[in-house]
């Protein structure tokens, strides 16, 4: 009996097993079709769904809207987009369809349901968490991203708590659930990775060891083999000699072991035996040993190509104090150009390499690709000052994308900060893989300098940008660039590049031949530079105060005046009959004009101060100032779309990334990724309008103490005869005392110009204003004050939206008018 009831147990066991493995098997079909229905939603099928009642499903206008509906899973999939994403939760609701996917797996498997049930009540909260975010969002997609429900939450939550204490709350709560609910499900996927990734090791590990094996059996069984058939010779020669050895004297056959020669070669046998010993392949495949058996090992064991290591580039050092130091400006006051000597004298350059390092990551980086079945037919090295580039030249059938998509799997198995993948290296048979050294050299501004090709350059404006992969100094005229763009997080090395520049300016040129217009709104990274103004700083009709501009509206004047310098110097060339400031110079040698350089270290302060009355003037700028002779560097740590605009963009060919955090922002300086995986301290990403690809660079390091020796030097010169002054700024008189942007009564700068565009649009937000006119949030919420203030809006009323009281834009005149 108790077997009968043991088998019936079985059989309602197996039977309730086969129910919930069904459930969960439906559960998760259900889950998909709903999340495939949901992220297949498109906003024209919703004019369908909405005019097709239910009950109309199975008519012919159903089946006429069927035929023009974009859902793969048809009306009921369309209907389901529609009901979730503007209804419900928007596209977050595909965290709930996740949840249950999950349930569903584990149902499937016979698993412990609470995990799932956790990870569902997880889903749910932060599907809510993230619609209401979404809904307090101002972006163009926050209607699909958050629904009705989204949108109602964001409401209450802004009118009882406020619009930034919505953002903290929903905030909080989203970190705080994936904290405390989420983070079991994270480290079981971390675990599980974590032990897949040991198996595959473990595996690869007993495959390298079975072949060795199999290796060194093999050779075994070759030196027995040999030894065999040396034994069995000797054997033949001794019996030989023995033969012989009966018909002579018995004093002659005395010496017979010494007929035992053959012996000898023993030593042989035995070395070749040593080859079990080759638990290492790496040792033996670098093994330059003589003998023919040695010189076929690393055939056999195939663990891939040797590594060819490139010699680095060895520039010609020049003494720059050997050049004529003491010249005479074209006013005749005597000036002496800066010694070297005030710059830091590098250590001698040790061109050693850490050998065991590169073969250790030649090995990693062969053992990764072999993995994923990539072959590399040579692999060839060049050691650079930070990084190491690997140029591997892949098998004919290998596609280049696929080591590209490699890049975060590579640099876990190298163990390295981030590394970055060059596909392929511009000119070359090859795919390039740049690792970070283990032990990094610093690039000092002296070393640079102090070589042929910049002392004896024929360029405009030369500036040594730093040292490439190959050990190579670059050198680059900024005459011919001719406006340069930096971008780079903070402490990534722009500052102290604007520095390089500047410095290789002032050991390359006279006074009279170049100035500086410098802008620097963190009022601190150019201060040192204030000692040459007698030398090589123009002064600005009033500015006269400001030798740095710090300010960013009298940045603006400062701006406006050299737009008037550029025209004033058109005309010049318009009268001369010239076409560029090379040719003005030759044809009128007593009227040669200077090369100006306008530096800008931080763009996005200026931007979200001034906005277009900056923008307008480095446009015209960028444009049109290279013929005569002024040139654009411009320094950023915020790359955003919003600062970097698409018009500055398209302006400035050349461009320097340093590390920036994410790839977004590399494609921002770049157009293309990369920038996120450079290493700070100077190392960056420099592209001309000439290179089909950017160039790992590393930036020479210049010291505080080095710029103060050399403008201290310079600054106790005598000063120039003849000051130098730029053109009166246009409109300098209004409104540029008053800070904030705002004119004398008052009303913002911008004022007029946020009322027309209101009344044109007949919509009254500040998201309007920022969008259209660049402005900084609260910057629009004073102007938006301003209107209502003026009587052109109404005032707010919580998250409805303001009615425009104006309605023409004849009205909108007579009322300025009668503000004025």
């Amino acid at each position: 009996m108790s077997l009968l009831k043991q088998m019936a147990n079985m059989k309602a066991f197996r039977r309730d097993s086969l129910v919930i493995e069904t459930g969960g098997i439906v559960l998760m079909l259900v889950a998909l079709f709903f999340m495939v229905a949901l992220f297949n939603f498109h906003a024209e099928d919703e004019i369908y769904i909405v005019s097709l009642p239910w009950h109309e499903v199975f008519s012919e206008g159903a089946k006429a809207i069927a035929a023009v509906i974009h859902n793969p899973l048809g009306l009921f999939g369309a209907r389901i987009s529609v009901f979730f994403i503007r209804v419900l939760l928007g596209y977050p609701s595909g965290m709930l369809f996740l949840g249950f996917l999950v349930l569903g797996w584990h149902l499937f498997r016979m698993k412990s349901l609470r995990p799932a049930l956790v990870f569902l009540l997880y889903s749910l909260l932060i599907a809510l968490d993230l619609s209401a975010m979404f809904g307090l969002s101002t972006a163009s997609f926050g209607d699909v991203m958050s629904g009705a429900t989204g949108r109602m939450m964001a409401s209450f939550l802004s009118t009882v708590i406020g619009y930034a204490g919505a953002w903290a709350l929903t905030s909080i709560l989203g970190i705080a659930l994936t904290f405390y609910m989420g983070r079991n499900l994270f480290s079981q996927i971390i675990s599980s990775l974590t032990s897949f990734s040991g198996r595959v090791s473990a595996t690869l590990e007993a495959r390298k060891a079975e072949r060795v094996r199999r290796q060194n059996e093999k050779l075994e069984r070759q030196a027995m083999k040999q030894a065999a058939k040396m034994a069995a010779a000797q054997e033949k020669e001794r019996k030989k000699s023995a033969a012989r050895g009966a018909d002579v004297p018995a004093e002659k056959t005395a010496p017979r072991p010494v007929a035992v020669e053959p012996v000898e070669p023993e030593p042989e046998p035995a070395k070749v035996s040593e080859p079990p010993l080759l638990t290492e392949p790496v040792l033996a495949r670098v093994d330059d040993s003589e003998g023919d058996d040695l010189a076929e090992l690393p055939v056999d064991l195939g663990d891939g190509p040797e590594m060819i290591i490139k010699q680095g580039f060895h520039e010609q050092e020049a003494d720059l104090d050997a050049r004529r130091l003491k010249v005479k400006t074209r006013d005749r006051v005597p000036y002496r150009f800066p010694s070297i000597d005030l710059l830091q004298k590098p250590k001698d350059d040790d061109e050693r390499y850490d050998e065991r390092h590169l073969a250790d990551s030649k090995n990693r980086l062969l053992e990764k690709l072999n993995i994923y079945k990539i072959d590399v037919v040579k692999i060839s090295t060049t050691v650079g000052p930070r990084v190491t580039l690997f140029e591997l030249e892949l098998a004919p059938d290998v596609k280049i994308s696929r080591v590209k998509s490699l890049e975060n799997d590579l640099a876990m198995a190298l163990a390295a900060r981030g590394i970055r993948i060059i596909a392929p290296i511009p000119g070359k048979n090859a795919v390039g893989v740049e690792i970070p050294n283990s032990k990094p050299k610093t690039v000092l501004m002296r070393s640079v300098l102090q070589v042929e090709k910049f002392k004896n350059n024929t360029m405009a404006l030369p500036i040594a940008l730093g040292k490439n992969i190959s050990n190579e100094v670059l050198i680059e005229d900024l005459a011919t660039m001719p406006h340069l763009l930096i971008a780079g997080a903070t402490g990534a090395g722009k500052s102290v590049a604007i520095n390089v520049i500047l410095t290789s300016l002032l050991y390359a040129r006279r006074p009279d031949e170049v100035k500086f217009v410098l802008v620097d709104p963190k009022r601190v990274e150019l201060s040192q530079y204030s000692r040459l103004k007698n030398h090589f700083l123009p002064k600005i009709p009033g500015l006269d105060d400001q030798i740095i501009v710090t300010d960013p509206q009298k940045a603006v004047s400062a701006l406006r005046s050299v737009v008037r310098e550029m025209e004033r110097r058109y005309e010049m060339l318009e009268k001369s009959g010239v076409r560029n400031i090379k040719e003005f110079n030759s044809k009128l040698p007593d009227e040669a004009m200077y090369y100006l350089v306008v530096v800008i270290d931080e763009l996005a302060d200026l931007m979200i101060t001034a906005g277009r009355e900056v923008e307008e003037p480095i446009t015209r700028l960028a444009q049109m100032a290279r013929a005569v002779g002024i040139h654009l560097i411009v320094a950023t740590q915020r790359p955003s779309v919003d600062i970097i605009t698409g018009i500055i963009k398209a302006n400035f060919p050349s461009r320097i990334a340093f590390q920036v955090a994410s790839k977004v922002d590399s494609r921002t300086i770049l157009d293309i990724s990369g920038a996120d995986q450079l290493l700070g301290n100077g190392d960056m990403l420099f592209q001309s309008a000439s290179m089909p690809k950017p160039s790992r660079v590393q930036c020479p390091f210049v010291s505080s103490s080095e710029v103060d020796a050399i403008t201290t030097f310079i600054g106790s010169q005598p000063s120039q005869k003849e000051a130098c002054f730029l053109p009166m700024p246009p409109d300098s008189g209004n409104g540029s005392s008053s800070g904030g942007g705002q004119d004398r009564d008052g009303r913002d700068s911008m004022f007029e110009e946020a009322a027309r565009l209101i009344v044109m649009h007949q919509q009254a937000s500040v998201s309007l204003l920022q969008r259209r006119l660049r402005l900084g949030f609260s910057r629009a919420g004073r102007i938006m004050d301003q209107l209502e203030y003026s009587g052109i809006v109404s005032a707010g009323d919580g998250s409805k939206p303001r009615e425009v009281l104006v309605k023409s834009e004849d009205s909108l005149e007579l009322l300025l008018r009668n503000l004025d």
